[in-house]
This record gives C-alpha cells, structure tokens and sequence, in this order.
C-alpha cells in the first residue's frame, strides 16, 4: 500500500512539474504574442503612410500632366 501511495505521490510530482513547465511556455507564448501584435501594427501603419503617400502622388502627377497637355 505504501508502495502504491509513493508512486501515486511521485506520479502528482511529476504531473505538477510538467504543469508548472506549460504555464511557463504559455507566458512566454503570450508575450512573443503581444510583441508580434505590436510589430504588426506598426507595419500596418507604415503600410498605410506609405499607400496614401503614392496615391497622392500619382493624382498630383496626373493632374500636372493633364495641367500641361491641356
């Protein structure tokens, strides 16, 4: 019996262990997460500066050219 309840004690160690490892590889998981997150909406907004930039540009170098030829 005693046998029985070591193994099951040492079992719950190791259950509890494997479980503080996952919590662990989660935290670490959600800030790699939140980092990612953030890089994202910085190109995303770099992204968009840069697509208006060029739309605003192409419509000033077509209204100069229709401005010229015209």
């Amino acid at each position: 019996m005693k046998t029985m309840q070591a193994q099951n004690e040492s079992a719950l160690d190791r259950t509890n262990a494997a479980l503080d490892r996952f919590r662990a590889d989660m935290a670490t998981h959600r800030e790699d997460a939140a980092k990612r997150d953030a890089e994202a909406v910085k190109r995303d907004k770099d992204n968009q500066r840069w697509t208006i930039t060029l739309i605003l540009g192409c419509t000033a170098l077509v209204i100069g050219a229709v401005a010229l030829f015209s």
